[in-house]
């Protein structure tokens, strides 16, 4: 019995996974037989780090999901490689950016095919890119990790500042705490009493 896909390789973010696993239950032998990712092909071509990546999928759809699901790996200095659709693309990368900050990355889309593309540069130029021009095809996103650990703590003044400016946006405490927390080297618990305060 063979599992085959005409979209890269089965069991990679689609339910092929649950075949595996019941053959595998049933007392089969697995054995597989390499063939094209697209997430590894975007990582390879990305000109990010390759030593050490994580893959997460598609990004959640709703804007608030979205952006809690990456403040979880804010501060990961692991390569970060997702997927999205056209149509989300530029509110992905909107939200990419305001919760990692403006970091080097690669979108990459149609791999292997006659209208493949990789646009590379700064989370911002990325989406002007793509303002510009129609986002068309699946993309995955290869985006840099944590550059460096956050060294110095930012001072309260700038802190209340950006919690104001979240504040203004419409956001809620606790994800305005999650998300600043990485950026700024103070805690969760600290942000959040700041935003309270700041209400």
């Amino acid at each position: 019995v063979a599992l085959v896909s005409d979209a890269g390789t089965p069991a990679i973010n689609d339910p092929g996974y649950e075949l595996v696993k019941a053959a595998l239950d049933a007392g089969h032998p697995v054995s597989p037989v390499p063939g094209p990712s697209a997430p590894i092909a975007a990582l390879a071509a990305s000109g990010l780090p390759t030593d050490s990546f994580l893959y997460l999928g598609y990004l959640p759809r709703k804007s608030s999901e979205r952006r809690s699901f990456v403040s979880q790996v804010s501060n990961l200095t692991y390569t970060l490689i997702f997927f999205e659709t056209p149509h989300r693309l530029l509110e992905s990368l909107a939200d990419l950016e305001s919760v990692l900050g403006d970091r080097p990355m690669c979108a990459a889309r149609e791999l292997t095919k006659i209208h493949e593309q990789f646009v590379r540069g700064r989370i911002s130029e990325v989406k002007a890119h793509f303002t510009a021009h129609e986002p068309r095809g699946e993309f995955v996103l290869v985006v840099s990790g944590q550059l460096s650990v956050v060294s110095e703590q930012w001072a309260q003044e700038k802190l209340v500042a950006a919690i104001q400016r979240e504040l203004e946006s419409g956001k809620k405490a606790k994800e305005i705490a999650t998300e600043l927390a990485g950026q700024s080297g103070w805690s969760k618990k600290e942000v959040y009493a700041l935003v309270i305060q700041g209400k």
